[in-house]
């Protein structure tokens, strides 16, 4: 492919319906793609991260099996509203295609899972917002930059988090330490099914960009 880095980014999508099941994913295109993403900035350098490249058909399949389960674990939380997003645009397309990734979660040819050290979750010092952000901070962008390196490559990914409803499941299936690890989420890869992606619906700018405080209508104007 041969994109414009403006093109690679307006154009990078949470794919889901359109992915590859079939076509096999090499360790070696993966591999390209996480060294480009541990380029990325992290906390003090200390590269702290650590990756979990799931190929073996059985283990994806088990890990497709913690992310249903996690999936109806979320979906059993909601009250009687259902999904806080259903109102967004486009929320039918997006419920649809996370269906068809649901049900075909197990065939992804390789499930990439990102790992950070330090757990916000109990009681304590690192649940501060401080510790929250330098531990987000140093591993989101380089996620991202992996998406952005498939992308490139003709391959695709969703970011999916619903596993995380049973992470000590995930945890014990690959032998994470999970009192010193948090699980970012669980990234199917795959080849995509044409490679025509546009760009997104998004809110525009001039509504959520405040200049020199929080946005208020009219607040972008010079």
């Amino acid at each position: 492919m041969n994109l414009s880095n403006d093109e690679l980014l307006t154009t990078t999508r949470a794919v889901r319906k359109r992915l590859d099941f079939e076509k096999p994913v090499t360790r070696d295109v993966i591999e390209r793609c996480l060294e480009l993403a541990v380029q990325a900035p992290n906390g003090g350098n200390m590269n702290s991260w650590r990756w979990i490249v799931i190929d073996d058909p059985d283990i994806v399949a088990k890990a497709a099996d913690i992310y249903r389960g996690g999936m109806a674990d979320f979906i059993a939380s909601f009250d009687d509203d259902g999904y806080v997003g259903k109102n967004v645009p486009g929320a039918d397309r997006i419920e649809t295609s996370t269906t068809h990734l649901l049900e075909n979660f197990h065939r992804s040819p390789a499930l990439l899972l990102p790992l950070i050290p330090g757990r916000t979750d109990p009681p304590g010092p690192q649940t501060h917002v401080f510790w929250q952000a330098c531990q987000w901070g140093s591993i989101v962008q380089a996620v991202w930059s992996f998406m952005l390196a498939l992308r490139a490559r003709g391959l695709g990914s969703a970011w999916t988090t619903a596993h995380l409803w049973r992470e000590q499941d995930m945890a014990d299936l690959l032998g994470i330490p999970h009192n010193i690890y948090m699980q970012v989420g669980l990234f199917p890869i795959a080849y995509t099914l044409g490679t025509d992606f546009k760009p997104a619906h998004r809110e525009p700018l001039s509504t959520v960009l405040g200049w020199n405080g929080f946005p208020t209508p009219g607040s972008t104007g010079a």
